[in-house]
């Protein structure tokens, strides 16, 4: 999730992430970091909060690139094992960016409005935004119209939902989201936002829905394969 104040490193992390052509030009090393770094200053000054010199850019945006070398990106089976995935289609990815003052009036708003959505929506508040995953539908009838369009920063429409509820016996594993992303570049599926929780929420195109669903449901599978039966899969591949 984009959000300011972040340092210079996660800055790049995020722009990148969100970049499918330009994330896969930095893992096969056909990116000039100087010229990348031109043209993400001024959106990594916003995320970062302070203006910063396009030397520490290039810097930050190597370190990242060769961290993707250096990551095999092995699927996080333990955590995958006796994981569920559903599928919600028709959804509203929504950034709130209220007045400091009017914070708490707005998401108290906003709580009270979901009350009357027949599925609540996914929230998460950060110390300046709110962002939320509703209900296409109900976000456009009953959550848009009883908000200040001032505030709604960015609102993206057409979505599909992606969760996959893991395992609380399973433990957690840091790099799920960049395995999930990975693993869904790789396919042609452009990742717009992940959120890594007690669940992990996933959200893509409406179009790349069933695809992705698809090959999440695979990698779940292939978590309960016994290790002598994976590596016989991977030795044959």
């Amino acid at each position: 999730m984009s959000r300011r104040n972040q340092s210079v490193p996660a800055a790049v992390e995020s722009i990148v992430m969100r970049n499918q052509p330009v994330y896969t030009c930095l893992t096969q090393k056909i990116v000039n970091y100087h010229a990348l770094a031109t043209t993400i200053k001024s959106e990594v000054e916003k995320l970062s909060g302070k203006q910063t010199s396009l030397n520490t850019i290039v810097v930050a945006i190597k370190r990242f690139s060769d961290a993707l070398s250096e990551e095999k990106l092995e699927p996080p089976s333990r955590v995958l094992r006796n994981a569920r995935i559903t599928m919600t289609s028709d959804m509203a990815d929504v950034t709130i960016r209220p007045n400091k003052s009017d914070f708490t009036d707005i998401l108290k708003q906003i709580v009270e409005i979901s009350s009357q959505l027949d599925e609540p929506p996914d929230m998460f508040r950060r110390s300046n935004l709110i962002k939320f995953i509703a209900d296409e539908k109900g976000y456009t009838s009953l959550i848009r119209s009883r908000l200040d369009k001032r505030n709604i920063a960015k609102e993206l429409v057409g979505l599909t939902r992606l969760t996959l509820h893991l395992s609380p016996d399973e433990g957690s594993d840091s790099g799920l989201a960049l395995f999930i992303s990975e693993l869904l570049y790789r396919h042609g599926i452009n990742v717009i936002h992940s959120y890594i929780d007690e669940d992990a929420i996933i959200i893509i195109n409406r179009e790349d829905g069933p695809r992705a669903y698809e090959i999440l449901q695979q990698e779940i599978i292939r978590s309960k394969e016994p290790v002598a039966q994976k590596t016989k899969r991977m030795r044959t591949s």
